[in-house]
């Protein structure tokens, strides 16, 4: 899998009174439902992935073997990657850039949900790039605009106008997180592998996100906008 920084703290001095620790999404003081269990589930006792025959039929690297794949997450890692970046164009280039990265590496996942978690982490990093490199764009010249543009065509991601402003308020990590989790089904350790991160954080992550929808979804109400 791709890899992430580790994200360890040290122990806080019992004689000092510690100082109020700025929030943050990897936070695990959410308490995860109970009888969860925060470490992965071994291999041995996970039920069958609708994707384990295309994994183990990568290794002949055929382009009938990748047409399928795509034919089966395209459309998927597009909504995620069309909910992190809010642009079409982008978030095609995002799912185009995974297959290619897919289709390069020497390393192919050895059973479906490994397959669905890097497919899904390489849409989120594409995402992230292009986001940093939004950062870095130059400004077109108004002069240099074309006249006309091809629209990109209508796509519903399925939820009300309302819920869709109140997600574009979260960070984009916290967007991946709910859409994974109420979108596409993903449960916790699924979600954790995309991420690199555990289970308990991202309980901690959705319960975070989901406390800001409600939030802004109340205020929303309050001020006599329709929720």
């Amino acid at each position: 899998m791709l890899g992430y920084k580790d994200q360890s703290t040290d122990p806080a001095d019992d004689d000092v009174e510690p100082e109020p620790e700025p929030e943050s999404d990897t936070d695990d003081s959410d308490p995860e439902p109970d009888g969860v269990i925060t470490g992965p589930v071994p291999a041995s006792t996970r039920s069958p992935h609708p994707l384990d025959d295309v994994a183990r039929d990568l290794e002949s690297r055929t382009p009938a073997i990748f047409e399928h794949l795509y034919d089966l997450m395209a459309d998927r890692m597009f909504r995620l990657a069309l909910r992190m970046l809010g642009d079409f164009h982008e978030a095609q280039d995002a799912v185009q850039q995974a297959f290619l990265e897919l289709a390069r590496t020497d390393e192919l996942p050895a059973e479906g949900r490994s397959l669905q978690a890097w497919l899904y982490a390489s849409v989120r990093f594409n995402c992230l790039d292009i986001q940093r490199y939004r950062g870095r764009r130059p400004a077109v010249p108004f002069a240099q605009i074309p006249e006309t543009v091809n629209e990109p065509p209508d796509y519903d991601l399925g939820l009300d106008p309302s819920l869709e402003a109140a997600l574009a308020l979260l960070t984009p990590d916290q967007r991946l997180v709910i859409h994974l989790k109420h979108v596409e089904g993903l449960d916790g350790n699924e979600i954790a592998e995309v991420i690199d991160s555990t289970r308990a954080a991202v309980y901690a992550m959705a319960a975070r996100a989901e406390r800001r929808l409600r939030h802004y979804l109340e205020l929303r109400s309050k001020s006599g906008r329709p929720a």
